[in-house]
């Protein structure tokens, strides 16, 4: 699978807006479900609930300022900083590519983030933790090798390399105490119903889907991208291409209720496995996946590589490439369960 990587927006209307600074509060009691309940007060803009980036960054700790060319602003404190463009979703947090639901839009010389954004992507991203309830350890991860049987996905290879790497990991979370369970451990067709079923009867505190791209006629595009599932009310990376329509929801879906810890684990998993790897980081992105959509724990769909790639086709077919996938998607996994709880002093 591969999305394109629209990031413009429409010009804003700024005429007759009247748009002051909210003093930022701390969070208030994170609801059911680690919703998130910062308490900082909006202004629609076209529609959409935005809210100030320097309220933003005082609510987290975090300076701001424009960069020395003045074309974007940089928010930063201690481990964390973030990077942010006028008209524009693309985003760098952490040195990491960071799609945004909606663009940072510009006014008045201020700029403004959507509240979505802010509370479920720079504020977990910035801050992890901050300002919803806080998850146990986790204990059982479900890793879904995607396609199968029938099903063998953008190439003849990706599901048999899927389930490779899915078994490669299997062992080594196993060593750093997890239990591990696969929706497939052989050449089967798995629905996509049934491997969110498989995760949430596994009482899964994470689950991760392996798959791998594919662009056709085109051997030069490569790298890794991770999806979490979009949240309500955002589109999809893809939609925001041309000619693709808006595709948001206005109901939430059973993933949901983990938006805020599926951008936790994007991101773990994004640093390990693009830094070590050094693969092409083509970004944490969001769509509206099926496989996603169902499960009552964080998730996210990994794209490790493009068979189509002249390169990184012939490193992912070597079992020592695919080895190296395994023990850096399980390292990202480590470093997720020491963001979701911190060892004790």
């Amino acid at each position: 699978m591969v999305l394109a990587l629209g990031v413009s927006a429409a010009a804003t209307t700024w005429a007759g807006e009247s748009i002051s600074r909210a003093t930022p509060q701390r969070p208030a009691r994170a609801a059911a479900g680690g919703a998130v309940a910062w308490q900082i007060a909006g202004k629609t803009l076209n529609g959409v609930d935005y809210v100030d980036l320097a309220s933003v960054a005082e609510a987290l700790g975090l300076k701001w300022a424009w960069n020395a060319a003045g074309s974007r602003v940089v928010l930063s404190g201690e481990g964390a900083e973030a990077e942010l463009a006028p008209n524009a979703r693309e985003t760098v947090i952490n040195g990491m590519r960071v799609f945004l639901g909606q663009p940072v839009l510009s006014g008045h010389g201020k700029l403004f983030v959507s509240r979505t954004d802010f509370e479920k992507n720079l504020a977990p991203l910035l801050r992890p933790g901050a300002g919803v309830a806080r998850l146990a350890r986790p204990r059982v991860i479900v890793l879904d090798p995607g396609h199968g049987g029938r099903d063998h996905g953008t190439s003849t290879y990706e599901k048999t390399y899927a389930l490779d790497v899915a078994r490669r990991a299997k062992p080594l979370l196993e060593a750093a105490g997890f239990r591990v369970v696969l929706t497939r451990t052989e050449d089967a067709f798995v629905s996509l119903p049934e491997r969110a079923v498989i995760a949430n009867t596994s009482h899964a505190d994470v689950f991760v889907s392996i798959h791998f791209n594919a662009l056709p006629k085109d051997t030069k595009t490569s790298g890794l991208e991770i999806f979490t599932f979009a949240p309500v009310g955002q589109r999809s990376t893809d939609s925001w291409s041309p000619g693709k329509a808006d595709d948001r929801e206005d109901e939430a879906s059973p993933g949901n209720r983990c938006d805020y810890w599926n951008s936790v684990l994007a991101h773990a998993l994004q640093n390990r496995m693009s830094k070590d790897l050094k693969t092409f980081d083509r970004g944490k992105k969001q769509a509206h996946w099926s496989v996603l959509r169902p499960l009552h724990c964080p998730g996210v769909l990994v794209e490790c590589g493009f068979l189509t790639s002249a390169t990184e086709a012939k490193k992912i077919g070597t079992e020592a490439y695919r080895q190296r996938l395994a023990e850096t998607l399980v390292a990202g996994l480590v470093d997720y369960a020491a963001t979701v709880a911190p060892a004790r002093r």
